[in-house]
């Protein structure tokens, strides 16, 4: 089965955000949440138990894009997630839906603390870099809810769920005597290399683009079809903008029907031309606003990316001191038991 990416959680101008506590609180999967700090294995072990799944869906860190933060089996129902701040997990039914798993019981304490200033002074220094990331993200989903305004102020409502009436009518028969549901994934996030999306989230899926630089016209149509698809009977996956506040619509996967709706221009996907939606005499008359939000907006996204490249320099030093008092023989022989016992439920 091809391997789906996702972001366990993204910055957002309110903070950290993530959706897979509602995996871990399901009862559905077991839960096995890693604690330790930077350095002591937590990726690694993911990525071994990752390579004994047939069905792992891969949950990748926006401070680190090439590091995992969690693997997800529906198959076999558990979960490994990566329980350390800024997405911080505690079992709530300890023993019989989540177990914690302690890495830091490797760390060679004494060796660790003739690196206690250090230490100290390196989290104090990342979590500083990440507030002010934090301000300039702020500082730009300002910028991006005033396009947004505008392109509220200038959508023809009308037309445009007629529009979404026609495409559910073509593409989403009806289930009789079902109702389907909604999940939460983070496909799209803004990491120290930028705003990254999670292609592979689309795998089996024929894609719709919507090219809309206002936003207004793809949040409405996505919500549209989101609740038509689910009252038509099908599980429906939402991802949300990570500039914007949480409600607002990026991303729709109906899984069942391998279709999916996108506001990233990605290969081969039918493009979807917002235009004929707005009212152009109001977006004319609005376009000197419109172009400097989106100008200051993009400088701020870029530093807020320049910012969180920084921030993760920084933790990659703080990571180096826990490495070097690390017990490594110890952490392989605990990971290789705990990896057979993970891969050997069912």
């Amino acid at each position: 089965m091809p391997t789906k990416s996702y972001f366990l959680g993204c910055p957002t101008p309110e903070g950290f955000s993530t959706n897979i506590t509602e995996d871990i609180n399901s009862g559905v999967l077991f839960a096995y949440i890693l604690k330790g700090g930077p350095g002591t294995g937590k990726s690694t072990l993911m990525k071994k138990v990752a390579a004994n799944l047939n069905d792992a869906e891969l949950y990748y860190c926006s401070s680190d894009p090439d590091s995992l933060d969690a693997v997800i089996s529906r198959e076999k129902g558990i979960i490994i997630v990566d329980g350390t701040a800024p997405h911080v997990f505690d079992p709530t039914y300890p023993g019989v839906s989540q177990r914690i798993v302690d890495l830091g019981q490797f760390w060679n304490k004494e060796k660790l603390a003739e690196s206690k200033d250090l230490v100290i002074t390196l989290t104090d220094d990342n979590k500083r870099l990440h507030s002010r990331g934090k301000r300039y993200l702020k500082a730009a989903s300002g910028l991006y809810q005033d396009i947004l305004a505008v392109g509220e102020f200038a959508l023809n409502r009308q037309k445009l769920d007629a529009y979404a009436e026609r495409l559910t009518s073509k593409l989403i028969p009806k289930i009789p005597d079902k109702h389907g549901k909604v999940s939460r994934r983070r496909i799209t996030s803004i990491t120290p290399k930028g705003i990254i999306t999670q292609e592979s989230a689309f795998i089996g899926c024929k894609l719709y683009y919507i090219d809309d630089s206002c936003i207004a016209v793809t949040d409405r149509l996505l919500k549209t079809l989101s609740v038509m698809a689910v009252n038509r009977g099908y599980d429906v996956i939402v991802s949300t903008n990570p500039i914007l506040p949480d409600s607002v619509y990026d991303h729709i996967i109906i899984p069942k029907l391998g279709i999916a709706f996108t506001s990233k221009p990605l290969s081969g996907a039918q493009k979807i031309n917002s235009l004929r939606f707005y009212d152009n005499g109001i977006l004319k008359s609005k376009r000197k606003r419109l172009q400097f939000a989106a100008t200051a907006g993009t400088e701020l996204i870029k530093e807020t990316a320049n910012v969180l490249a920084k921030a993760k320099a920084v933790h990659d030093d703080l990571e180096s001191h826990y490495i070097a008092a690390m017990n490594f023989d110890a952490l392989n022989e605990y990971t290789k038991t705990l990896v057979d016992e993970i891969c050997s439920r069912t």
